[in-house]
């Protein structure tokens, strides 16, 4: 008898500690956290901001009518108020969809006032481009837990960036945006 009860004990204590170690993951699609890897929880979520699109012409299409406009999408402040470490990761719930067809992890240029990057243009001898992701950034990423991906952010040099969703419905980029920067 006591040996079942030992036995019993000792196989609930092992299936136990199996589960508290299993990966937490986001409970909402597309929705960033920071990972927490040494107990495998979930840390801070990512500071959603409002991003907005402007065009810019240059002289020579206000001269001459020849040249370039180039489309940006704009949020407003200098800084996320999100920092973090390269050593870090992010996680995200994608519910089983490709990272890479699915978000994009852009670098801002610093303004007096907001942070951009390009996401079109639009020439006179060119063509058009829309969401050539000039400013995104290639990343690595592995699965985590059953619908969800790691994303390290070893690769990133210090600067501020978003994390954009792409929208399936018309294959942009939505007007939220995931912020952080990196030390």
């Amino acid at each position: 008898m006591k040996k079942i009860l030992t036995f019993a004990i000792t196989f609930l204590s092992i299936v136990m500690s199996v589960c508290a170690q299993s990966a937490q993951e986001p409970d909402f699609e597309f929705e960033p956290f920071v990972a927490n890897l040494q107990d495998s929880t979930l840390g801070e979520p990512l500071p959603c901001e409002n991003a907005y699109i402007k065009a810019k012409a240059g002289a020579s299409m206000f001269i001459v009518g020849v040249g370039k406009v180039k489309s940006y999408y704009y949020v407003n402040g200098v800084s996320s108020s999100l920092a973090l470490d390269k050593k870090q990761s992010l996680v995200i719930n994608l519910g089983g969809q490709s990272p890479l067809q699915t978000i994009s992890i852009n670098k801002f240029e610093i303004l007096k006032k907001k942070r951009r990057f390009q996401n079109g243009e639009i020439g006179s001898f060119t063509g058009a481009s829309v969401n050539n992701d000039e400013a995104a950034q290639t990343f690595r990423y592995k699965k985590y837990g059953k619908n969800s991906v790691l994303i390290p952010l070893s690769n990133l040099e210090p600067g501020e960036y978003c994390m954009s969703i792409t929208n399936a419905m018309t294959n942009s980029k939505s007007a939220k945006v995931y912020t952080f920067s990196i030390k």
